[in-house]
């Protein structure tokens, strides 16, 4: 599922609200992220139609301050001719069970490969079992 929501939105820029929830997708594997903090919804939504783009993906935290920053910015970039794809928000609310989009960090730490720290499918790290049947190969009998 990760990995079809990660191809799905590639091209596509994602809005959330700190540089923590920014951190957060990005090292779940999401690119063209971009956090609203410290600027004005109505300067940042000029930032966007500068971008060229012609959907983007609004991702605020789901808790009462996300949620009426999502209607503002989505009625803003609408009256602005961009489209808001809602779905991403949507299957993030419904798979992942959290409040917040920095939530996230604690979730890629399933998937972190242990020599490499890059992210990798959670299968492998849990079926690969190389590293025991290497360490059994190497007694002497």
């Amino acid at each position: 599922m990760k990995f079809d929501l990660i191809r799905k939105f590639s091209g596509v820029p994602i809005i959330v609200e700190g540089k923590n929830d920014k951190i957060a997708l990005t090292n779940f594997g999401f690119e063209n992220v971009f956090d609203i903090s410290g600027n004005s919804l109505h300067k940042f939504t000029d930032f966007i139609e500068t971008l060229g783009k012609k959907s983007v993906t609004v991702l605020t935290d789901f808790d009462a301050e996300g949620e009426s920053k999502n209607s503002r910015l989505i009625k803003l970039l609408e009256s602005s001719d961009i489209i808001v794809d809602k779905s991403l928000r949507r299957k993030f609310k419904n798979s992942f069970k959290i409040h917040k989009i920095e939530e996230m960090k604690s979730l890629t730490k399933f998937t972190e490969d242990d020599y490499y720290g890059e992210i990798g499918p959670i299968n492998n790290k849990i079926f690969d079992r190389s590293r025991i049947h290497n360490r059994r190969n190497r007694r002497k009998t």
